[in-house]
C-alpha cells in the first residue's frame, strides 16, 4: 500500500493550479458557489452539446504500430461494440485490460479514449479492450453496470480465443468508467478481476449536504489568487453531479454501492486497487474516503495524486504531460 505524490513545477507546494490548467480555466466563464446551490433542470442542459464536448483534443503518442479491431460482445439479449488494441506482431498476451471510458454516464465513447488505449497497449504490451457501454438518458442505472459486468464475464470465458493466457483481467476506467470498474470489483464473487485502476473515479453523486464524508471547499488547499478559479473547476462537476443524479440514477437508491461506491461495506471479493487522483477534482474527497474504508477492510490500495490538476486531465493526452505519465502508472500496475 502506498501513496505517491506527483508534483507540479511548484515542487512540494499545494494549492496552485498547473499552469496549463490555469490557462484553460481563465479562458472559461466562472462558476460561482451560489450556482451549485440552485436546483438543476434537465431542460437547461444541451445534452448533445455536452456529449460533443467530451474527450478533449488528445494525440496519438505511440511510437510503434498498434493494431485495432472492432468486435461485438454478446451479453444477455444484446450485443455491445468494443475495440481491441494490441502491439502489431504480438500473437499472445499474458494479460488483458478492459477500459471503461468516462463521460458522466451521459457521454464519452470508444473514440474519446482511443489514443489513451493505444498508448496503454504499447506501454504495457497488453491487449486492451475498450467498451462502448450504453449511455443515459437512453439507458439508466443499472444498465451500464450490467454492460461492464457481463463484458467481464465474456472476457473470462473467451480469453483463450483472444490469445490471452490469464483468465483474470485488469479493469481500468476514468470518471464514470472508474465508477463502473469499482462497482464490478464490489461484486466480483467469481474473482475474475486481477486489479482495478481508477482514474479520478466519480465514486459519489450524493448531494453535497448529504455526503457521509462532509464534502466542503475547505478540504482543498487553495492559493488565494487562484481560489475563484479552483472553485470554478470544483463547481462545474458539483453541478454535473446533480444532473447525473437526475438523468442516470433517477429513482434508484442513492446509497446503493453500485451507484455510489462510497456506501460499500462488503469488500470480501474486492481486488487490489490503484487510484489515480487529481488535487482539484470535485470527486477527490470521495476517493480518499473510499480508499480509507477499503484499507480498513484490508484491501491493497495504491494512490497516486497529481498536484495542480483537475477532473478529466487524462483527456488531454499529448498536451498535458501528466496524462502520459498516468499511462505509465497504469502500465507499471500491470504485472
Amino acid at each position: 500500500m502506498s501513496k505517491i505524490i506527483k508534483n507540479t513545477i511548484y515542487g512540494s507546494e499545494y494549492g496552485k493550479l498547473d499552469p496549463k490548467v490555469l490557462e484553460r480555466t481563465k479562458a472559461k466563464a466562472p462558476i460561482n458557489d451560489e450556482e451549485v446551490e440552485q436546483p438543476v433542470k434537465i431542460e437547461d442542459f444541451d445534452l448533445l452539446k455536452i456529449r460533443s464536448s467530451m474527450g478533449g483534443n488528445n494525440k496519438d503518442l505511440t511510437e510503434g504500430r498498434i493494431s485495432e479491431k472492432d468486435i461485438t460482445i454478446l451479453c444477455k439479449g444484446r450485443y455491445l461494440l468494443a475495440r481491441l488494441y494490441y502491439p502489431a506482431g504480438l500473437k499472445t498476451f499474458k494479460n488483458c485490460l478492459l477500459y471503461l471510458h468516462g463521460g458522466g454516464f451521459i457521454g464519452g465513447s470508444i473514440e474519446t479514449m482511443n489514443n489513451q488505449c493505444r498508448l496503454i497497449a504499447e506501454r504495457a504490451q497488453i491487449l486492451v479492450i475498450s467498451l462502448d457501454y450504453r449511455l443515459s438518458p437512453e439507458s439508466r442505472f443499472p444498465d451500464q453496470y450490467y454492460d461492464a459486468k457481463e463484458t467481464i464475464d465474456w472476457l473470462n470465458l473467451n480469453h483463450k480465443n483472444l490469445n490471452v493466457l490469464n483468465s483474470q483481467i485488469y479493469v481500468a476506467g476514468d470518471s464514470a468508467g472508474a465508477t463502473l470498474a469499482v462497482a464490478c470489483g464490489l461484486t466480483d464473487n467469481k474473482h475474475q478481476i486481477k486489479k482495478i485502476i481508477s482514474l479520478y473515479g466519480a465514486l459519489d453523486f450524493t448531494s453535497i449536504d448529504k455526503t457521509i464524508y462532509h464534502w466542503q471547499y475547505s478540504d482543498y488547499q487553495m492559493d488565494d489568487q487562484e481560489k475563484k478559479l479552483i472553485h470554478t473547476r470544483l463547481n462545474k462537476f458539483a453541478i454535473l453531479s446533480k444532473l447525473i443524479q437526475k438523468i442516470y440514477i433517477g429513482d434508484a437508491d442513492i446509497t446503493n454501492p453500485l451507484v455510489n461506491p462510497v456506501y460499500a461495506t462488503d469488500f470480501s471479493n474486492f481486488p487490489p486497487l490503484v487510484m489515480i487522483e487529481a488535487e482539484f477534482d470535485y470527486f477527490l474527497q470521495s476517493n480518499k474516503y473510499f480508499a480509507k474504508v477499503a484499507r480498513k477492510h484490508d484491501i491493497e490500495v495504491d494512490e497516486v495524486l497529481y498536484k495542480g490538476l483537475d477532473h478529466g486531465f487524462f483527456d488531454r493526452l499529448g498536451s498535458l504531460p501528466q496524462a502520459e505519465d498516468a499511462v505509465d502508472v497504469i502500465a507499471s500496475a500491470i504485472e
